[in-house]
């Protein structure tokens, strides 16, 4: 459910409202991410972060481990992530499935620099 958008990034340019509302609406869903046109739209409980594709310096294709809290037969398995490095830090998008991961550097491959 759609409720609010904020800026991950302090004094960020703020775009339209309506620009932002439009572009989320018609942005893919990769996982529980969502990339537009205009940001990566990150969920932070009942409402959503969004990260302007223009503030991103950096994407770089990564690896995270997935853990078992299982005392009695632990695993861990890794699995894809991607990281977004801008002016105020990073941001890892943690995914599950290779295949999640070539679809979101496919849409993120304008804003690609370095691989």
């Amino acid at each position: 459910m759609f409720n609010k958008l904020n800026p991950l990034i302090a004094g960020s340019e703020a775009e339209k409202s309506t620009v932002l509302k439009e572009d989320f609406k018609k942005s893919v869903r990769i996982e529980k991410f969502r990339i537009g046109e205009k940001a990566v739209y990150i969920p932070a409980g009942f409402s959503w972060k969004y990260l302007l594709l223009k503030d991103i310096d950096k994407v770089i294709k990564g690896k995270w481990l997935i853990q078992s809290e299982n005392g009695v037969a632990p695993w861990a398995q890794e699995a894809p992530a991607i990281r977004l490095r801008h002016r105020a830090g990073e941001e890892i998008l943690e995914l599950e499935k290779e295949k999640s991961a070539e679809q979101a550097l496919k849409l993120l491959g304008h804003v690609i620099s370095d691989l």
